[in-house]
């Protein structure tokens, strides 16, 4: 890595943000930073990457090495984590900078940034889904000796149970979130289905 690909900040921006952002990117020289506007060093160090974004949905919050510049209105309340392109921006920039170089922090590739601003993480997982998917997949034992397969599929927000005979499906559950709840009877005697339903509500309650 050469002193050349080196630089305090990247920007990142839409076209319709260029004049806002020259401006900041002309004030920050001035102060003595060093700034990179393009991708044509895809490896170039820095310290920060600064996306401007319009509104606070673009962001993606809790990135180390990331400060999102918002350059439209400000929410009335948001737990999202940004810098306005006000006047202070450039200072508020300056004094990040030299914390960084204070505390000895290592400057990152920038290819490395904005990929990882492309990749939202994955939404946690319902504990209490899971728990629910844990108590379905140890059926399949106890259906085999009916002639049943089951199978569970567990998402993000999803619980997706199916359980069959001979390959034709007998019931296919579905719960969503907190409220949510799709149950399809194909087969089976009535009975069982009011015995399938109460043990489903047991173990939904157990696991609110």
């Amino acid at each position: 890595m050469t002193e050349s690909a080196t630089c305090d900040i990247a920007v990142s921006f839409a076209e319709e943000q260029r004049a806002v952002v020259d401006e900041v990117v002309e004030a920050c020289r001035q102060r003595g930073l060093t700034v990179l506007e393009s991708n044509d060093l895809p490896q170039a160090e820095v310290r920060f990457l600064v996306p401007f974004v319009s509104t606070v949905d673009e962001i993606v919050n809790d990135r180390e090495h990331v400060l999102p510049v918002l350059t439209g209105e400000p929410p009335t309340s948001s737990n999202v984590t940004y810098l306005r392109a006000d006047e202070h921006l450039v200072n508020t920039l300056v004094a990040r900078i030299e914390a960084a170089e204070t505390a000895g922090h290592d400057r990152v590739p920038v290819a490395d940034l904005v990929a990882a601003l492309k990749q939202p993480e994955a939404p946690a997982q319902n504990s209490a889904l899971r728990t629910l998917a844990e108590q379905f997949a140890a059926a399949p034992p106890a259906l085999a000796k009916r002639g049943l397969a089951g199978t569970v599929h567990l998402g993000g927000t999803t619980v997706a149970v199916r359980v069959e005979r001979a390959n034709d499906a007998v019931y296919a559950l579905e719960v969503r979130g907190d409220d949510i709840v799709n149950f399809v009877v194909l087969g089976e005697s009535p009975e069982l289905f009011s015995t399938l339903w109460q043990r489903i509500e047991e173990m939904l309650t157990a696991t609110a």
